[in-house]
């Protein structure tokens, strides 16, 4: 199957190169194609029904995170990740033994070498500004892994016979979708559909933990800066809802990182401040800072960073639901101990991912 591949991609490779080559001079007018088609998202059930219709005895038909059309003969057994996410959901669907190429940096990501150290020798492919097409298409993959903000190389792809399932994993919803898809592409569904289970008994537990209990107002700070800060319609948003908090930037519009002043975090008035785990600052900075001296978290020491020598829990990741426990754990002690979470991530990262997690990196 390997070699009538290759020799259908062949005869348009130069076309599809040239077509990539180009990309550089119009990356403008395709940023606008990519926005587009990031802002009409498909809905998961939509997603869900066609992908469902796919049959293990027949070619795999789905509808991806852009609603482009994709089609497998069957499931992929070679796969080129563009994305940190879309390669963290390969071990955590049991199918990083596949990826043949990934993204840039790969060497930044603990997790990489705590469940698969073999993803740290296999060719970098890109980034989320460029991604190297003629090296892609010498690997040979049944599918490549895409977010949509890489939408602009998908038809030099294409033109060489390669498949492309693009993602846009920003919420719960869209990452168990996109969960979903590459479980039907790779024919793990079961696996997929146990983790999206696993979300859902934490989501339901969650809500039992913190029933009946006061909700603080949490201040968000961004990865650059604690004035910048997330609002309700970022993962982070609904982490801190999930973990039975306020969002104290939840009036606060878009779905970005907001850039807010010493003023108006002042009149927000946290009761918990939260550092996302890729913070530039630290918890002192935060604590020593003369100017927010008079915000109740600051003056309760209630500042805290989310825990990021495994993996980012802030970000829509397929762990991120450890994210919404920790934080329970560090907004209600009385109902869910510290030492309790660390059982639960341990177990998760056993059970999903295939390797003990010692315990003083989620601690420390």
């Amino acid at each position: 199957m390997k070699n009538a591949k290759f020799l259908q991609r062949a005869g348009a490779f130069a076309l599809a190169l040239t077509m990539a080559l180009s990309l550089a001079g119009c990356g403008q007018a395709a940023s606008g194609s990519s926005q587009a088609a990031s802002s009409a998202p498909v809905s998961s059930a939509a997603a869900s029904s066609e992908a469902a219709s796919s049959q293990a005895q027949g070619p795999i038909q789905l509808t991806d995170q852009a609603g482009r059309q994709v089609e497998l003969e069957e499931p992929a057994q070679s796969l080129v990740s563009c994305y940190y996410i879309t390669t963290y959901a390969t071990l955590a669907l049991g199918v990083s033994d596949r990826v043949v190429g990934l993204e840039k940096k790969a060497e930044t990501r603990p997790v990489y070498q705590m469940a698969d150290p073999a993803l740290l020798k296999k060719p970098q492919l890109g980034t989320l500004k460029e991604f190297d097409v003629e090296a892609a298409a010498a690997l040979e993959p049944d599918l490549v892994l895409m977010p949509v903000k890489l939408m602009d190389y998908v038809d030099a792809l294409t033109e060489l016979g390669i498949p492309v399932l693009v993602v846009d994993p920003e919420d719960q919803d869209r990452l168990e979708e996109m969960l979903t898809l590459i479980g039907q592409a790779c024919g793990v569904e079961d696996r997929a559909q146990s983790l999206i289970d696993y979300y859902h008994e934490q989501e339901d537990r969650m809500a039992q933990l913190i029933e009946g209990q006061e909700s603080p107002l949490v201040y968000m700070g961004g990865n650059s800066s604690y004035l910048e800060t997330a609002t309700n319609a970022m993962y982070q948003g609904s982490l801190i809802q999930l973990a039975g908090g306020q969002n104290a930037a939840g009036e606060l519009e878009g779905d970005y990182w907001t850039e807010i002043s010493y003023e108006s975090l002042l009149a927000m008035a946290p009761e918990v401040i939260i550092l996302p785990s890729a913070a530039s600052y630290t918890v002192e900075d935060v604590l020593n800072y003369a100017q927010l001296a008079g915000v109740p978290a600051v003056e309760e020491g209630r500042v805290y960073q989310m825990p990021g020598q495994v993996e980012e829990w802030d970000s829509p990741v397929p762990s991120g639901i450890l994210g919404a426990l920790w934080l329970t754990s560090t907004l209600h002690p009385e109902s869910y101990s510290q030492e309790e979470f660390v059982v639960d991530a341990q177990d998760f990262y056993r059970e999903f991912y295939g390797f003990e997690l010692d315990a003083q990196l989620l601690t420390a």
